[in-house]
C-alpha cells in the first residue's frame, strides 16, 4: 500500500536498487516466494499482515500522518537522497561498536531504551555540519583569513560569490600563480552561509595533488573550526601514508582532536563513507564515482548534496573522464550544490559543456559560449548564464619560444647556462625522460642533473619535490640554483610552486604547453644569468614532420599538429592565454589550418577517439536526472547489474586506459632476509614469518611504486599479477594478515635492486627511479 518511491527505497537500502526479471518480477514477490514474508505456511500471513500495519501505523503518527495516501510522491533524486540517509541509518544501527549484541540467552528489555540508543549516539559522536558565518568577505577579512589583501581576480570572485542570487555554478579561469585556491575557499565560506551548505568537498586531478594542497586545506579547515569541531578526510588511495593527515588520528581511537578543533573520524574513513565528513580533500575520482553505477553510491550523492563543491584543473581530464564529470556536474545541478571549477587553460568549448551539464543542458546559447576574455568569471543564476572580465594583472611576462631537434640539446644548454642558473625540461614519457637525463649526465658532467618522474617510490619522490621546491621555490637563492638542471614529466605542469630560469619542453597540446610555461620566470628574482634575463622556451621536435612514438601514444596526432602550427614565435602571459586555447581546441570545419595536406585525416581520428570514449564511459554512467522516471515512480531497474562494479573496480572505471598495477617494492637478500631499501629506514629487516607491526606496515606501505604501463597491458596484467602473487605466497606468506598489506602486491629485488618479472628485467635506483628492459632484443619503445 506504500508508494512505489518509499518501497523501492527500502528495497535499495543495500546498495543497490532491486531489479525486475523477465520471469521475476519485483510486484510478485509475495507469491512467488511466500516462505520469505509468511514464515512456514500461508497460515501466519494474517498474522504477518497485522503485524506490518500495527507497524505501519506507528510509523505513520510518528512522523505526523493520519494515512498512507498522505505520503508524498517523491522524486527519483529525493528517493536517492533517502536512500543514502537509511543506509547510513542502517550501518550505525547495525554496528555492534555502537549497539553490543544481547546475548542469546537474553530476550532483551524495553527498559534497555531510550538509554542504550543514547549510548550508541554519544559513542558515535558525529560532529555537527560546518555553519559558515560570512555572507560576504571583505579586504580585511580575506587578509586575516590568509595572511595576504586579494588580488583583483580574488575580488572579483568574492564579489560574484555575495551578488548570486542562488546557488550555481562558477567556473574561474585565471592564470597560474593568480591565487585561485584562496579565491576558491573564500567563495567557499560565502555560499556555505548563504545557501546553508554544511561542508566542502576540494577535487584535484592526482594523489599528488591533493598531497600538496592538504596543508593549506587544513589550515583553511582548521580556522572554520575555531568554536565547533568538524571531520576532516583526505580522500584517496594513499591517504594512510599522509604523514601531515595522519597527525590528525591516532589509527583505532573513534575519534582524535587537534588543537584547532579538526577530527578524523573513525566512521567515515571506509571507502563509500568518504565523503559523509564535513570537509573532504581528494581525487576527483571521488566526485566522478557519484555518477558510477556502483553499489552504495546513494552515499556519495548524500556527502555531496549538502556541501560545497571545487575541483581544480577541471581542463585536466580526458573525454572518458569528462562524461562521468558532466554527469556528476548534472546530479550536483539537481541538488542545487554550489560548484567552483577552477582553470587556467579552459577551451571555450569545454566551458560551454560543464556550463551546460550543471543546468541539465537548459544554458542559452550567447557570447559567454565564445568568450575570450581573461581573467574570466562565468557563473549560473536561476537558469542564466553570466560573465564578467577582471583586469589583467600588471607585470605580464613576455616568453620567446623556439623549436629544436633533442641532439642540440647538450650544447644549447651548455651556452644559456654558462653563467648560472638552472633549466627544466619536461617530456611526456618516463622512459623518455630517464634516457634524457642518462645522455646529459654523461655530456654536461658540470652540470647537476635531478630526474623526477612519478615512477619513483612514494618517500622518494616525496625528497625530490621537497628538494625542488627547497632548491627552485619561491625563497631559493642563486647558490642553490646554480648549474641545476631538472629533467621530469607531467609531474611537472601542477601543483608545485617551483620557478625555472629556462625552459625545455617536449610538444604536447596546447593548454598543457602553456601549463609548463607557467614554470617559467614564475617569480621575480634578481641574479638571472645574462641569457637568462628574459624569459625563453624551447620546444623539442622534429624537423621532418613526424612526432615522437610517446607523444603520439599520449596526446594523439591532432592536437600535438595543431599545437605546432599555432604556436607563435613570442607568447605574452597572461593575456594570450585564452586565444591560444581556443585556437587549438576550438577549431571549425573551415578553419584554414584543417586544409593543410594529412590534417583531416588526423582531426577525424581525434574526433571519433573523443566519441568512442564518450560512447564506452555512458556504458557505466548513471542516468542524468532530467531521464528519470516521474515523481512517484521508484527506484527498480535504476541502475542495472551490469553496472555495479567493486570499489577497486569502480576506481578504475572512472579513467580511462589499461588498468594500473601497484608495488611494494623491498628487497630480498641472498640468505632469504627481507629488508627496506638502503637509504629507506637505514635498510632494516623485516620479518617474513609473522605479521609485521603496525609501524613495520606502515612503513612497507609507504614504498608504494606504480609498474610501467608495459606490464599492465591488458593482454598482460593477469600474467604479471599472477607471478607477483606467487612470489609473495613463497616469499611472504605471513603479510598478508596485516591490515595495511591485505591484497598488497610486494616487489622483491635482490641485492643488486634487480629483479625479473615476465620477460623484462626491472632496476630501481635512488637517481632514475624504476627501469626496465626486456630481454629480447627487439625490446620496442614502451611508454
Amino acid at each position: 500500500g506504500c508508494p512505489a518511491g518509499l518501497a523501492s527505497i527500502v528495497g535499495a537500502h543495500h546498495g543497490k536498487p532491486q531489479q525486475n526479471e523477465p520471469d521475476n518480477f519485483i510486484c510478485d514477490q509475495l507469491e512467488l516466494y511466500p516462505g520469505n514474508y509468511w514464515g512456514k505456511g500461508r497460515e501466519q500471513k494474517a498474522q504477518w499482515r497485522a503485524i506490518w500495519r500495527e507497524l505501519l501505523q506507528a510509523a505513520l503518527e510518528r512522523g505526523g500522518l493520519s494515512s498512507l495516501d498522505k505520503l508524498p510522491l517523491l522524486t527519483i533524486p529525493a528517493q536517492i537522497l533517502l536512500t543514502g540517509l537509511l543506509t547510513m541509518a542502517d550501518w550505525i544501527a547495525s554496528n555492534p561498536r555502537y549497539f553490543p549484541l544481547i546475548s542469546a540467552e537474553e530476550l532483551g528489555e524495553e527498559s534497555l531504551y531510550p538509554a542504550r540508543v543514547e549510548a550508541a549516539w554519544q559513542a558515535l559522536s558525529l560532529t555537527f555540519p560546518w555553519e559558515s558565518q560570512q555572507m560576504a568577505l571583505d579586504a580585511a577579512d580575506f587578509q586575516a583569513r590568509f595572511g595576504f589583501p586579494p588580488n583583483a581576480v580574488q575580488k572579483g570572485v568574492l564579489t560574484a560569490a555575495a551578488q548570486m542570487q542562488g546557488p550555481g555554478l562558477l567556473i574561474l579561469e585565471a592564470q597560474m600563480g593568480a591565487g585561485k585556491t584562496e579565491a576558491a575557499l573564500a567563495a567557499a565560506e560565502i555560499f556555505a552561509a548563504r545557501f546553508q551548505c554544511g561542508g566542502l568537498f576540494f577535487g584535484l586531478p592526482t594523489q599528488a595533488t591533493a598531497n600538496g594542497i592538504f596543508p593549506r586545506l587544513k589550515n583553511w579547515a582548521a580556522a572554520q573550526s575555531q568554536e565547533m569541531a568538524h571531520s576532516i578526510r583526505l580522500a584517496h588511495g594513499a591517504a594512510a601514508l599522509n604523514e601531515e593527515y595522519r597527525q590528525l588520528f591516532s589509527g583505532q581511537a573513534q575519534t582524535e582532536e587537534d588543537e584547532e578543533g579538526l577530527l578524523v573520524h573513525s566512521w567515515f574513513q571506509g571507502n563509500k563513507q568518504a565523503l559523509l565528513a564535513d570537509f573532504v580533500i581528494g581525487t576527483v575520482d571521488q566526485l566522478l564515482l557519484a555518477a558510477l553505477k556502483q553499489r552504495h553510491l546513494m552515499l556519495r550523492h548524500l556527502g555531496l548534496a549538502g556541501k560545497v563543491v571545487i575541483i581544480d584543473e577541471c581542463h585536466a581530464y580526458d573525454a572518458y573522464m569528462n562524461q562521468y564529470l558532466d554527469r556528476a556536474l548534472a546530479w550536483l545541478g539537481c541538488y542545487q550544490v554550489p560548484v567552483l571549477l577552477l582553470s587556467a587553460t579552459l577551451p571555450a568549448r569545454r566551458r560551454g559543456e560543464l556550463v551546460r551539464a550543471y543546468l541539465g543542458g537548459r544554458a542559452k546559447a550567447g557570447p559567454w559560449e565564445r568568450s575570450q576574455d581573461y581573467p574570466l568569471l562565468t557563473w549560473t543564476e536561476r537558469g542564466a548564464v553570466l560573465q564578467q572580465a577582471v583586469p589583467l594583472p600588471p607585470g605580464e611576462r613576455q616568453i620567446a619560444c623556439g623549436f629544436m631537434e633533442e641532439k642540440a640539446l647538450p650544447a644549447l644548454l651548455r651556452e644559456m647556462l654558462e653563467a648560472g642558473g638552472c633549466a627544466g625540461i619536461i617530456v611526456n614519457t618516463v622512459k623518455k625522460a630517464q634516457a634524457l637525463a642518462q645522455s646529459l649526465g654523461e655530456a654536461l658532467t658540470e652540470f647537476e642533473i635531478l630526474l623526477v618522474h612519478a615512477q619513483f617510490i612514494l618517500p622518494d619522490r616525496a625528497e625530490k619535490e621537497q628538494e625542488l621546491l627547497s632548491r627552485l621555490g619561491k625563497e631559493s637563492t642563486p647558490a642553490q640554483r646554480q648549474r641545476l638542471i631538472v629533467v621530469g614529466t607531467q609531474v611537472l605542469e601542477q601543483s608545485l610552486d617551483i620557478d625555472f630560469d629556462y625552459l625545455i619542453t617536449e610538444l604536447c597540446p596546447m593548454d598543457l604547453l602553456l601549463q609548463r610555461i607557467g614554470r617559467l620566470h614564475r617569480h621575480r628574482r634578481k641574479g638571472r644569468g645574462p641569457k637568462l634575463q628574459a624569459a625563453c622556451c624551447t620546444i623539442l621536435d622534429r624537423r621532418d614532420g613526424s612526432f615522437d612514438a610517446g607523444s603520439l601514444a599520449v596526446y594523439g596526432e591532432w592536437l600535438l599538429w595543431r599545437t605546432r602550427k599555432l604556436l607563435p614565435k613570442e607568447i605574452c602571459l597572461p593575456r594570450d592565454i585564452p586565444a591560444l586555447v581556443q585556437a587549438a581546441y576550438g577549431w571549425e570545419e573551415a578553419d584554414c589550418l584543417a586544409q593543410e595536406p594529412g590534417s583531416e585525416k588526423a582531426r577525424e581520428a581525434y574526433a571519433k577517439g573523443q566519441a568512442a570514449l564518450r560512447h564506452r564511459a555512458e556504458a557505466f554512467a548513471i542516468l542524468p536526472p532530467d531521464k528519470n522516471p516521474q515523481p512517484g515512480e521508484g527506484l527498480d531497474d535504476w541502475m542495472d547489474a551490469e553496472g555495479a562494479r567493486s570499489e577497486a573496480g569502480a576506481r578504475a572505471a572512472v579513467r580511462d586506459g589499461d588498468p594500473s598495477i601497484d608495488v611494494l617494492v623491498m628487497v630480498r637478500r641472498a640468505g632469504g632476509s627481507i629488508h627496506f631499501l638502503p637509504w629507506q629506514n637505514g635498510g632494516a629487516q623485516v620479518a617474513a614469518d609473522r605479521p609485521p607491526s603496525w609501524e613495520e606496515s606502515l612503513q612497507i606501505a609507504r614504498q608504494k611504486l606504480r609498474l610501467p604501463g608495459y606490464f599492465s597491458r591488458r593482454w598482460n596484467v593477469s600474467t604479471v599479477i599472477d607471478e607477483l602473487e606467487t612470489a609473495n605466497r613463497a616469499a611472504l606468506p605471513e603479510w598478508q594478515k596485516a591490515p595495511l598489506l591485505r591484497g598488497e602486491l610486494v616487489l622483491l629485488l635482490d641485492e643488486n635492486l634487480c629483479a625479473r618479472l615476465g620477460d623484462a628485467v626491472l632496476q630501481y635506483s635512488r637517481a632514475e627511479g624504476l627501469t626496465y628492459r626486456k630481454e629480447e632484443p627487439d625490446e620496442g619503445s614502451g611508454v
